[in-house]
C-alpha cells in the first residue's frame, strides 16, 4: 500500500497531465518510474502504465523505444505489449518481424477482450507498410468500439484520424462527419485532438478546392505539433501541410514541407514514414526539386 502510494503519483502525471498536453518523453519518464516502484511492490501491470503509448508518440527514436519497451516487458507479455513492439518494428521497416508479430498478437487480444482492442496499433503497423485501407479497416473498428462504450475522449481523439487516413485514400466524405464528432466531443487543451481535426479538415477543404482555408487550418496544426515532443505528429502534419500546398499549385513550398517532414521522420527513426515522405518528395522533383 505505501509503495501504491509511491508510483500513483507517476501514473497521475504521465498518463493525466503529460498525455492531455501531449508532452510525451515527461509522460514516458512517469512511466518509468512508476514501472520502476510497481515492482518493487512486487506488482504487476499489464499496461506498463502505457509506457509503450508514450514512446511510440515522444521524441526517443524507434530502435532505443523497442529497447526500452523489451526492458520491461514480463514473461509471459500481454499481447497488447506485443502489438506495440509490432509498430515499433514496422516504424523501423522491419516488416517480416512485425506482421506476424501483429497478427499473432493482435488475434490473442481479440480472443481475451472479446473486441477490437489492438485496432490502433494493428492500423499503425498497416499504415507503416503503407497499406491504407487495412489500416482505415481497423481504426474503424476501434473508433466503433470507443463509442459503443461511451468513451468519449479517446473518440474524440481517434476519429479525425481515422478521417486522415480516409482523406489520403481519397475518401474525404465519409471523413467529414469524424472531423465534426471530434470538434463536438474535443476539449480545447486536448492537444493531439485539436492538431487531428485540422490536419483532416484541411485535406477536406484542399479537396474542395478552397485553398486558402485549407492552408490556414494545415499550418494551425503543424504550429500545436511545434508545441509537443511528438515527431511522428509534427511529420504527419507537415506532410499534410505539403499536400495541401501541391493541391493549390505550391509545388516547391510543397517539396520544403515535406523535406521537413522527412527530417522529423529521421530524428525518430520512423524508417517506414521516411520512406512514404520520400517518395512524395521525388514525385515533386521534377517541378520543385528534391532533397538528395
Amino acid at each position: 500500500m505505501q509503495r501504491d502510494r509511491v508510483y500513483a503519483p507517476h501514473r497521475a502525471v504521465g498518463t493525466g497531465v503529460a498525455n492531455f498536453r501531449a508532452e510525451y518523453d515527461e509522460w514516458a519518464r512517469a512511466a518509468e518510474q512508476a514501472l520502476h516502484h510497481a515492482r518493487l511492490a512486487g506488482q504487476h501491470q499489464t499496461d506498463l502504465f502505457r509506457l509503450p503509448d508514450s514512446l511510440f508518440l515522444g521524441s526517443r527514436p524507434a530502435d532505443e523505444a523497442l529497447r526500452a519497451l523489451d526492458t520491461v516487458l514480463p514473461e509471459p507479455p500481454h499481447p497488447s505489449s506485443l502489438l506495440w513492439q509490432a509498430v515499433l518494428l514496422a516504424m523501423l521497416g522491419r516488416f517480416d518481424e512485425a506482421r506476424p508479430l501483429a497478427a499473432e498478437a493482435g488475434r490473442r487480444l481479440r480472443e481475451l477482450t472479446g473486441d477490437a482492442a489492438g485496432g490502433f496499433m494493428l492500423a499503425n503497423v498497416a499504415h507503416c507498410a503503407g497499406d491504407d485501407e487495412t489500416a482505415v479497416h481497423e481504426l474503424r473498428q476501434y473508433c466503433d468500439l470507443l463509442q459503443e462504450r461511451g468513451l468519449r475522449f479517446q473518440l474524440s481523439t481517434y476519429a479525425p484520424m481515422l478521417g486522415r487516413l480516409l482523406c489520403r485514400l481519397g475518401r474525404h466524405d465519409e471523413a467529414v462527419p469524424l472531423v465534426d464528432l471530434a470538434r463536438t466531443l474535443g476539449d480545447e487543451q486536448d492537444v493531439l485532438t485539436q492538431m487531428f481535426w485540422r490536419q483532416t479538415q484541411a485535406l477536406i477543404c484542399s479537396n474542395e478546392g478552397e485553398h486558402a482555408e485549407a492552408e490556414a487550418l494545415a499550418r494551425e496544426a503543424v504550429a500545436i505539433a511545434r508545441t509537443t515532443d511528438g515527431l511522428n505528429g509534427h511529420g504527419d502534419a507537415l506532410c499534410d501541410l505539403a499536400e495541401v500546398l501541391h493541391a493549390a499549385g505550391r509545388t516547391r513550398e510543397a517539396a520544403a514541407a515535406f523535406v521537413q517532414a522527412l527530417e522529423c521522420y529521421e530524428q525518430k527513426k520512423n524508417v517506414a514514414l521516411a520512406r512514404l515522405a520520400r517518395e512524395r518528395l521525388t514525385a515533386l522533383q521534377p517541378a520543385g526539386g528534391s532533397r538528395a
